[in-house]
């Protein structure tokens, strides 16, 4: 005969246990804010909301408060702590941040006790509930007369601390604070439903609402109903990011609940342009059920329908980052030419180039000749400047300078051509060098076009192997050459020698 045996479990070790499921101090908290908004939206739906829900933290060396303006009756209160893991918001027909109501109790990664001091309406009297680290019961009492709130909302007050909470660089400082608030609710500080400020004594910081200033990307896709039989809606905020380190979130209630589509399971879409880095922006995804503290969400049918979307829609992303990134580059090329051919004028106007034929757009200032009239320095030869591309005014702006792959392979590093300095893409030296950033990408160009100018004085044109040679020799050096000026490290073997 089978037998069942119950399942004790102890209490106040369980809820101190689902106190510490939030990552840091900063996240636990911030539960307050969710609690705010879901109230703010019940009232909402009910036609009883203020214009924005308002959120004040104040961090003292001695306690830790949040107040916002909706309050609980005793019975909600009762009600709340008598459902712990299973939340009545789960059952409101209105969508909801909580799923567990759990948050109450994180209050245990910062302090030991926790009062809540909470007044419905107007009519109603503030009532005092107190939740202690290691208890299993609440403490429920009228307010003092001066714990009394004026009007309707709650203030907590975390004392008994943990650690200082003024403290710059703390677990609860205050920047990181603001800065994970607007991180996780950027779309209701955006639409101007949630206001949030944090206090240290008198100084206050403002909690901005996220402002994202990119090109938009994956226009069509704001609102995607997903096949099935659910009726489901993805909303997809897309921007092209062209710094290659940007992230895509996926939010809940407007909530982000996974950071970075990188870091989870999603099928390969990891791996995908959603996480290239040029892609900034949210899936908003409600009908998703979020694990526990919101560290991700259940990988159910609905979290596989999503990826399937995404999956769907990933070509025209795809085609459009492409071609925003060639845009970019093109925009890049273009100023880094342009500095490139005035650092190389600059250079070229110096004393020891002063005797040199320079091609159109690169001569130099008219010096002053033996016979006292102004002319170009370093004239261009009547068979010079007759090629094309060539700008009859030797400091003319024609030259230009371009990168492209030369069709005879790697080896060269450069030629000129018709006015236009063109650096080879294939080279080995030009690869490495565009991957250092933009001040190795202007060095190397402006390199190139001296090495062109130099080589333009050259009628027989033997000096170009000479020229490449030293490029060659000049990049190999600079390779094995650390920053600190010393050799690069040999393998061990050679060292011992």
């Amino acid at each position: 005969m089978t037998q069942r045996v119950p399942i004790r479990m102890n209490v106040a070790n369980a809820l101190q246990w689902l106190g510490t499921l939030y990552r840091n101090p900063a996240d636990a908290i911030k539960e307050h804010v969710s609690n705010a908004i879901d109230e703010h939206l019940k009232a909402q739906a009910a036609i009883g909301a203020k214009a924005c829900c308002t959120v004040t933290f104040r961090l003292e060396k001695r306690q830790v408060e949040i107040a916002y303006p909706y309050g609980m009756t005793r019975e909600e209160f009762q009600g709340a702590l008598q459902r712990v893991a299973d939340s009545a918001k789960r059952r409101s027909k209105v969508v909801q941040i909580g799923q567990l109501g759990i948050g109450i109790f994180g209050f245990q990664q910062i302090g030991r006790k926790c009062a809540f001091f909470s007044r419905k309406d107007l009519s109603s009297p503030t009532i005092r509930v107190t939740l202690r680290e290691g208890w299993d019961k609440a403490e429920f009492d009228a307010a003092r007369k001066h714990e009394s709130l004026d009007s309707p909302g709650i203030r907590i007050l975390i004392s008994e601390l943990k650690f200082d909470p003024t403290k710059p660089r703390g677990p609860l400082a205050a920047e990181k604070l603001a800065r994970l608030i607007t991180d996780k609710f950027g779309s209701h500080l955006s639409s101007g439903r949630l206001a949030a400020e944090v206090w240290v004594g008198a100084h206050l910081h403002v909690v901005q609402a996220p402002s994202i200033d990119l090109p938009r990307i994956g226009r069509g896709l704001e609102h995607i109903r997903i096949a099935g039989p659910r009726d489901h809606v993805a909303r997809l905020l897309f921007f092209f990011d062209p710094s290659g380190k940007a992230v895509v979130s996926v939010r809940h209630a407007g909530v982000v609940v996974v950071e970075d589509l990188k870091l989870v399971n999603a099928y390969g879409l990891e791996d995908s342009v959603y996480t290239s880095g040029y892609v900034r922006g949210f899936i908003d995804a409600d009908f998703l059920r979020p694990l526990p503290a919101r560290t991700g969400f259940d990988e159910n049918e609905d979290w596989v329908a999503l990826l399937s979307l995404l999956d769907r829609h990933r070509p025209q992303i795809e085609a459009e980052v492409e071609q925003l990134r060639t845009e970019e580059r093109e925009k890049e090329l273009s100023g880094i030419q342009r500095q490139a051919v005035q650092l190389a004028r600059e250079i070229l106007d110096l004393e020891d180039f002063r005797d040199l034929e320079l091609p159109g757009g690169l001569a130099k200032a008219h010096a002053v000749t033996g016979n006292g009239r102004a002319e170009p320095a370093g004239r261009q030869t009547a068979e010079r400047s007759q090629q094309p591309g060539d700008h009859p005014d030797p400091r003319g702006p024609r030259i230009r300078y371009s990168e492209l792959a030369f069709q005879e392979g790697a080896r060269r590093h450069s030629r000129y051509v018709a006015g236009v300095v063109e650096a080879n893409t294939l080279n080995s030296d030009y690869q490495r060098e565009v991957a250092g950033g933009t001040e190795s990408k202007l060095a190397y160009a402006t390199l190139v076009i001296g090495k062109e100018a130099i080589g333009f004085n050259d009628k027989s044109g033997a000096s170009e192997e000479q020229l490449e040679k030293l490029l060659t020799f000049h990049f190999t050096l600079k390779r094995r050459i650390g920053r600190n000026g010393r050799s690069e490290k040999r393998p061990a073997r050679e060292r011992a020698k």
